[in-house]
């Protein structure tokens, strides 16, 4: 089988595909490398819980709002 050519894949047709083959490093690494290069990333340092987020207001907003698009 041949996999498909990630870097042509749109950031949401990428992840379809690494949830779908969860086993392939390669997709995984192409899809975090797209959401590195998304120049309206948000980066803050990592949490040690969920309640740390409420000092990170604008991620906590993102991560509802990708959320209710998913549904």
């Amino acid at each position: 089988m041949m996999k498909p050519n990630f870097q042509t894949m749109s950031k949401e047709e990428l992840r379809t595909y690494v949830l779908n083959h969860r086993d392939d490093e390669a997709a995984f690494q192409a899809y975090m490398d797209k959401l590195h290069a998304q120049e309206n990333r948000i980066k803050h340092p990592a949490t040690n819980s969920f309640d740390e987020l409420e000092n990170y207001p604008e991620f906590a907003r993102r991560l509802q709002k990708e959320a209710s698009r998913q549904k």
